[in-house]
């Protein structure tokens, strides 16, 4: 006989009907737990911040049974009103760079503290798991494993002190992140993080290997409904396009990229009429110095998942961007789907990053070191030329190789883990 299903309290700020790449872990997590025999009971934020991304549709892959709890949350736009009600600019930054900490979600912690300890008492809570960013879903979770001493499992998306975009303006607030990340790898049971570098830079806290873990991100088999649109033989576009989903890092824009696209039109080595670039994605032409005198680029804003699929699906090619500033070993969640996809992929990443080496292991595309404009030209010619001939570009995916990344090969991994805590 079965044993009744364990009850995990999930605590995310990113959860539907919130979108974008943030949701996708915790909302995946939740999606695929009850087939392991767990529970989740979602504990996220009822009244969020101003966010890019809304996206209700996620909701429906979510088994009936997953329970979702929301929470109020002090907003932080509701600090800027009372601190600066005249809304000067200078004091809104004062604000944001001096005030909230450790992010601008820190006013729905109060909140999600008193919920959480609610749901302990009432759900038989046996593991609690938290996902940054926000990092502040960490400090709520740390309360409830001090209230409780229920094991605790912190997962990291990103890196936290180390964060290219993380705003410390004094001694004081470097001190402040440094012993707030330190305090969560103490008291964590288990931390789990989205790329080997991320562990790296975390076990400067703690030494102990087996604290830590690497889970990926992955794809869906579930998502993949209309992957093979281009290589049935039927309904080619006209145009060869090159797609992008997703948000721009702020440390690398898509310059180089769109500079070798509009030097190769220029020169009449791809007619404009014959290729489309389609950035995918809360992104703006605003956001990259260039004119578009061909017409060559699409910018469609943020879409719901369900169609930003079917662009990826629409795609002759996708184009991936990594930059060294970010990290050479940071590896962005679109890889996975973009590898799953069967579409070949143009990867300007750094040559020598774990990026560069998956593309190359898993035989899904090309590498061009962002920093290579002429290499970065001959990968887009090259491309262009097989498809122009064909109209199709196929292909020799190393299946197995890509399979491990499968979402639903990824939450076994993590039932292991807490299995492991609560025997």
């Amino acid at each position: 006989m079965k044993a009744d299903p364990r009850n995990l309290l999930l605590i995310a700020y990113y959860f539907p009907p919130l979108g974008g790449s943030g949701s996708l872990r915790p909302m995946k997590l939740a999606k695929y737990l009850p087939a392991y025999n767990w529970h989740p009971i979602v504990l996220t934020v009822r009244n969020p911040d101003w966010y890019y991304a809304l996206d209700p549709g996620l909701i429906d892959e979510l088994p009936p049974s997953v329970v979702i709890k929301k929470c109020l949350m002090f907003k932080s736009s509701w600090v800027y009103r009372m601190l600066n009600p005249l809304r000067f600019s200078s004091v809104d930054k004062f604000i944001r760079r001096f005030i909230l900490h450790p992010d601008e979600q820190i006013g729905w912690v109060p909140f999600a503290m008193a919920s959480a300890k609610k749901l302990v008492r009432e759900k038989n809570i046996k593991v609690i798991y938290s996902t940054s960013g926000p990092m502040s879903c960490h400090l709520i979770a740390s309360h409830i494993k001090k209230k409780t001493g229920l094991p605790w499992v912190a997962d990291f998306r990103d890196e936290w002190y180390e964060a290219p975009n993380l705003i410390m303006p004094t001694r004081f607030h470097r001190r402040m992140h440094f012993c707030m990340e330190k305090a969560v790898v103490e008291n964590a049971d288990k931390i789990i993080t989205m790329a080997p570098i991320f562990e790296k830079l975390l076990s400067k806290h703690n030494g102990n290997q087996k604290k830590f873990e690497t889970i990926t991100a992955g794809f869906d088999p579930e998502d993949r409904t209309v992957e093979a649109a281009k290589g049935s033989g039927e309904n080619f576009s006209k145009k060869f396009i090159i797609s992008f989903t997703g948000l721009f890092y702020d440390s690398f824009r898509p310059q180089v990229f769109v500079d070798a696209i509009l030097d190769l039109v220029a020169n009449g080595k791809i007619p404009a009429e014959n290729i489309r670039i389609r950035f995918v994605g809360a992104n703006t032409p605003d956001e990259i110095r260039f004119s578009d005198k061909y017409g060559i680029f699409e910018f469609t804003g943020f879409v719901p998942r369900k169609r930003a699929l079917k662009y990826l699906s629409e795609s002759d090619a996708l184009l991936l961007l990594l930059s060294k500033e970010r990290g050479k070993d940071v590896i962005p969640s679109k890889t996975f789907e973009y590898m799953a996809s069967g579409i070949p992929i143009i990867a300007i990443v750094p040559s020598n990053g774990k990026v560069a080496e998956m593309i190359a292991t898993t035989q899904t595309g090309i590498v061009a070191d962002f920093e290579d404009s002429e290499a970065i030209k001959n990968v887009l010619l090259n491309l262009y030329k097989a498809w122009d001939q064909n109209k199709l570009i196929r292909t020799n995916p190393k299946v197995q190789a890509i399979d491990q990344f499968n979402q639903k090969s990824l939450v076994k991994k993590f039932t292991n883990i807490i299995n492991e805590m609560v025997k």
